[in-house]
């Protein structure tokens, strides 16, 4: 259900926010949804332009589930969360063009990210990795279908396929564990942090990331070039992955679609001090996230997601 924001006096106003619980959209009664009446002669302006991107940047949190407990290579950390966060902010600004023009705002334009250490950070790790075999587009469409928790092993598949096509075997196993070693070079600790930060520092964690990339890629092609004939040695980010499936009596299915885990189920991930934490809605509708002013990645766990502006 979409929903007017209401930001109480005093505090940062918030562009939008996402309820992982109910599926919920709020969107800034003063910020975006009186930008959301249509297009009209000398309207269109960077004001108008950040209303859409919220709306976009919302639905890339809600159509996707965040955490995968059932994957050994889900990252269920804070560096996630910021990443979840950098990839919604990234794909705001790369599709905006074809978003503003689908939802007839032709003449519309966003000046600027809302959060630019997060979209300097995304946009250069995926030029990193982006190659023949699989290119930024095709990464892109991947990471919309989330979940969440797998957007390093997305990244890391796409330096396997392009860097490493020739190196590593084409078994899973081989595959994964490859993709395993991979991802710590890419979860720098900064991640959850370059919410308020500049530009520059999101390309200087991409820049110590392209390091970490390299000498990793070099110990992976080494590896394999010994033909030991077994995955490469590296430890799964999640290594006591939880197997969800109707089948083993771990997940339960409500009416509405959405999957429900089980008691025991670790939900530390789903209650973890970002904005994007917690989004399991499968509806492929508007969605969650937060885009705006700075300060520590922190979620009441509680309130969902919200785009505070900056």
């Amino acid at each position: 259900m979409l929903r007017a924001l209401h930001t109480p006096p005093g505090e940062p106003e918030r562009w939008g926010a996402f309820d992982p619980r109910s599926g919920d959209i709020s969107l800034s009664a003063e910020l975006v949804l009186p930008h959301l009446t249509g297009p009209a002669p000398g309207v269109a302006g960077p004001a108008q332009g950040q209303a859409l991107a919220t709306v976009l940047h919302e639905a890339t949190h809600a159509r996707m589930e965040t955490d995968a407990p059932h994957e050994p290579n889900a990252v269920r950390t804070n560096e996630s969360l910021g990443l979840i966060e950098a990839f919604a902010e990234y794909r705001a600004v790369q599709q905006f063009e074809t978003f503003a023009v689908a939802a007839g705002y032709p003449d519309v334009y966003l000046t600027t990210p809302q959060y630019p250490g997060w979209y300097a950070a995304m946009d250069d790790l995926v030029r990193q990795v982006s190659g023949p075999v699989k290119s930024r587009a095709a990464f892109l469409d991947e990471a919309i279908r989330g979940p969440g928790a797998m957007h390093f092993d997305q990244l890391a598949d796409s330096v396997v396929k392009n860097r490493l096509t020739h190196d590593v075997p084409a078994g899973e196993k081989d595959q994964r564990a490859a993709r395993a070693a991979l991802i710590p070079a890419m979860a720098h600790r900064l991640w959850p942090s370059l919410r308020a930060r500049p530009a520059e520092s999101g390309l200087m964690v991409a820049n110590e990331i392209r390091q970490h990339l390299d000498a990793q890629v070099d110990k992976i092609r080494h590896y394999y070039r010994g033909s030991p004939g077994q995955p490469y040695p590296a430890e799964a980010p999640n290594p006591t992955a939880i197997q969800l499936s109707p089948d083993n009596g771990l997940a339960m299915s409500d009416p509405k679609g959405r999957t429900e885990p089980a008691a025991g189920v670790d939900l530390r991930f789903l209650s973890g001090q970002a904005p994007a934490s917690g989004a399991t809605a499968r509806r492929p509708s508007l969605g969650q996230g937060a885009r705006g002013s700075g300060g520590p990645v922190r979620r009441d766990p509680h309130r969902g997601t919200d785009r505070d502006r900056s």
